[in-house]
């Protein structure tokens, strides 16, 4: 983002933000418009470049804002429980997942660009999206306990994100389709807990 956008009072920037937010979760990166972003945030199309280079750096600050919010929301949700991450793999997704859902439902549009990142073409902005990614979980999913695992940590860890990327669709989804926040997250929960009892019978090393 160019020097422009930060000058802007917080207030506008925010206008900006959620105005690219609810674009780019809504539509893919191809069918995004700017002309919506611009209008829907109540400026020109020429000051909108004012502030960015490109629809693309539009785009990954959007990425950046939204994983930053989504893993500043866990690790202050932790540091308030006063109660560290579980070392044990499933221990550490069931405990994150919790807590996700949580942030999920309160931020709807966020999610949306979660879920349609993850559809973005093998391409050079594809890996500008994994980096950003792979850098706010690492921190969260740090430390795991390996000791125990039939399997090699970094495989498993796969393995989860994969079915991180299937519940977020799902969500989304069932947001869109208006199921009560209550019932959804109790299905959500549901669901991973079913997963991870799944996992915990071949995962692990016999004693």
């Amino acid at each position: 983002m160019k020097q422009a956008f930060f000058q802007l009072t917080s207030e506008k920037q925010q206008s900006v933000l959620n105005a690219a937010l609810v674009e780019f979760g809504t539509h893919d990166f191809d069918a995004a418009s700017l002309d919506r972003i611009v209008a829907a945030a109540g400026i020109s199309k020429g000051g909108l470049y004012e502030y960015i280079a490109s629809k693309e750096e539009l785009y990954v600050y959007c990425m950046e804002q939204t994983w930053s919010a989504l893993y500043h929301y866990i690790k202050t949700q932790v540091s308030d429980a006063s109660t560290p991450l579980p070392a044990d793999i499933l221990d550490r997704f069931m405990t994150v997942s919790r807590i996700a859902i949580e942030w999920y439902l309160q931020h709807p549009a966020m999610l949306g660009l979660i879920v349609r990142i993850a559809r973005l073409p093998r391409d050079a902005l594809a890996g500008k999206a994994q980096a950003v990614f792979d850098s706010h979980f690492s921190e969260v999913f740090a430390g795991l306990d390996a000791s125990r695992l039939a399997y090699p940590v970094d495989q498993l860890v796969d393995l989860i994100k994969w079915l991180l990327a299937k519940t977020r669709k799902d969500v989304l989804l069932e947001i869109d389709a208006g199921r009560p926040s209550d019932e959804l997250r109790k299905v959500y929960l549901e669901e991973w807990a079913f997963f991870c009892s799944v996992l915990s019978k071949g995962i692990y090393r016999p004693d």
